[in-house]
């Protein structure tokens, strides 16, 4: 058996972590804009190189060199913790939700009866923890991360909403 074989086979803790970025990344890149479409495909990394004018994203893409003209975490008015929770709990009302502080990140997690539905965690872009998603995959929790901080990254609300939605579906 070959090296990917082996990391990416098995239950070896490195390609569980390799599968879950496989999965977040395919996740995102089915959000993302498609060229062929008409839309850009920056990513809110790169400084776009043409001469044209940036547009504002379209309603509902989370990301992007300008802010969207819709309801996201940059004009929100209060706190990044305050943006998120009043999302999670105007849209997820069924669900009993705690939070916790921990360090730089803040960790909501969604109750359904006695059951965790769902670990949600809010983190820097700097931050490289993978403890508490490691401790969600091994106990088959859901678990989703949004960066706060990130450059082009707009976290709006039906981004925020849908994501989180499809997460507690399963």
């Amino acid at each position: 058996m070959g090296l990917l074989s082996k990391l990416l086979g098995g239950d070896s803790e490195l390609g569980g972590i390799i599968k879950d970025v496989a999965r977040a990344i395919k996740q995102e890149s089915v959000n993302m804009p498609d060229e062929e479409h008409g839309s850009s495909s920056y990513s809110g990394t790169e400084i776009p190189t043409d001469s044209k004018p940036v547009q504002p994203a379209p309603f509902g893409v989370s990301w992007g060199p300008e802010m969207p003209d819709e309801p996201n975490q940059f004009n929100y008015n209060g706190t990044y913790k305050e943006y998120f929770s009043e999302i999670f709990s105007t849209s997820f009302p069924s669900y009993r939700i705690e939070t916790e502080d921990k360090g730089r990140n803040t960790v909501f997690t969604f109750w359904s009866d006695s059951r965790k539905a769902l670990v949600v965690e809010l983190m820097t872009e700097k931050s490289s923890a993978v403890k508490l998603r490691e401790e969600c995959r091994k106990n088959g929790t859901p678990y989703l991360r949004y960066y706060y901080d990130h450059e082009g990254w707009w976290n709006t609300r039906e981004y925020v909403a849908e994501r989180t939605a499809n997460a507690l579906r399963g």
